[in-house]
């Protein structure tokens, strides 16, 4: 099936609360309600005899026009639109057949009283295979959640589309790539940091992710420049902060961490300028090596250029 979408999208309920989502979902088809609307109708439909249908059901209460409006979005041309609901903590979409099929005994607990049939299955995943977790979704996008009524057009629909097709905001991808040269820049100025202001450096990003040291700076145990404790997590870090090792340097004090695993949960190996390319044990994953490209990467999101900028100033 091409990867070709509708350029519209519609929200879609599946019965009050979602009530019909199961059966759904594993019969792909989207189920609706309007028992009050004749089948044949639903099946032919004729939209001046439903509206007037519509008027005579409502009386003089209001909604009659809203309430038309989104049963003719589902009875005329489905298929030009993609079909989006939220369930269980997720985006789903479909697409759908033109044409209406309906139950012989009209709407129950367990299904609808019409149903719509999918030419794509609902899945709720993007076409780049993401799961459209609700969590992971801009509010744009999830605010439709809370609609009441059963079909609307959601607002940041072009969003939805973008989302679905894996792809990127063209004004997130410009900030992405300006981040990116920001890192390779901070990247460039951590190397020429004084062994002071690296140390200092490391300090700075221990606290702003949690971490509080608990030793101080050069004057810690021998072999450990560091020990910090983050006490949600109730662990205690061995951290070595050095300008420059190579692998005999960094084996050497894997092996005084696995000799204190009884009080270290974690070490933190941060190099300055490492003299060959560094490989941490790949059977301890407790060790984390912080190069140059990891400690720049983690400047940009801590908030902490302006300070590794005015080392050089």
């Amino acid at each position: 099936m091409p990867d070709t979408l509708p350029s519209s999208v519609r929200f879609v309920k599946n019965g009050e609360g979602g009530r019909w989502w199961r059966v759904a979902h594993a019969n792909n088809q989207v189920h609706l309600g309007w028992n009050n609307v004749p089948h044949e109708l639903l099946l032919k439909p004729d939209f001046s005899k439903i509206e007037e249908c519509q008027r005579k059901y409502f009386g003089a209460r209001r909604g009659a026009t809203q309430d038309f409006n989104q049963l003719r979005e589902l009875l005329d041309n489905p298929r030009r639109h993609l079909w989006i609901t939220f369930e269980d903590g997720c985006m789903w979409w479909c697409t759908v057949a033109d044409g209406a099929s309906v139950n012989p005994n009209g709407a129950s607990a367990q299904q609808g009283n019409f149903w719509l049939t999918c030419t794509r299955n609902w899945s709720k995943h993007g076409l780049d295979g993401k799961l459209l977790a609700i969590s992971d979704l801009p509010g744009v996008v999830t605010r439709t959640a809370g609609f009441r009524g059963t079909v609307c057009t959601p607002r940041g629909w072009e969003s939805i589309l973008r989302i679905i097709q894996g792809q990127q905001d063209v004004d997130s991808a410009k900030a992405a790539e300006a981040r990116g040269d920001y890192e390779r820049a901070v990247h460039a100025i951590v190397r020429r940091l004084s062994p002071k202001d690296f140390e200092q450096l490391i300090d700075l990003i221990l606290a702003r992710t949690g971490w509080v040291r608990i030793s101080t700076l050069g004057k810690s145990r021998e072999g450990i420049d560091v020990e910090a404790e983050n006490l949600t997590a109730a662990e205690i870090a061995f951290v070595q902060v050095k300008s420059s090792a190579g692998q005999d340097v960094l084996d050497d004090y894997v092996a005084r961490f696995q000799e204190r695993r009884d009080f270290y949960a974690r070490m933190i190996f941060a190099v300055h300028s490492p003299s060959g390319t560094l490989a941490p044990p790949a059977d301890v994953p407790a060790v984390q090596l912080w190069t140059c490209d990891r400690v720049a990467q983690l400047v940009v999101r801590l908030g902490l250029g302006e300070w590794v900028e005015s080392r050089l100033a």
